[in-house]
């Protein structure tokens, strides 16, 4: 959860940490992507994380308690993160393997 006091906006105290936290998350834990959500409603955030580069994937409907829906937000850092199953191309039968538990 990000949010900074209204009398501290504009001074780019949210940019910073944003950047902050995107730079560890590369760096010290290797992520491959970020994922948040943040309400429709503010429009402020969604400008902010989309120029960061942040793209809304999902809308989610009633997501938080006050029932306002929020959009579900990825940064794509590596390649891999990048190839979503829903959008890969089914193997030929002759490839199918069953799982064996």
């Amino acid at each position: 959860m990000l949010a900074v006091e209204e009398e501290y906006r504009g001074l780019g105290i949210a940019k910073k940490l944003i950047s902050l936290n995107i730079t560890t998350m590369k760096n010290d834990y290797k992520c491959d992507e970020i994922i948040l959500e943040a309400e429709v409603v503010n429009k402020k955030a969604l400008k902010l994380y989309e120029k960061f580069g942040f793209l809304r994937v999902k809308r989610l409907y009633r997501y938080y308690l006050n029932k306002h829906d929020a959009y579900r937000l990825i940064l794509p850092i590596t390649e891999k993160s990048t190839i979503r199953s829903i959008f890969s191309t089914p193997l030929p039968p002759d490839q199918l393997v069953e799982a064996k538990y």
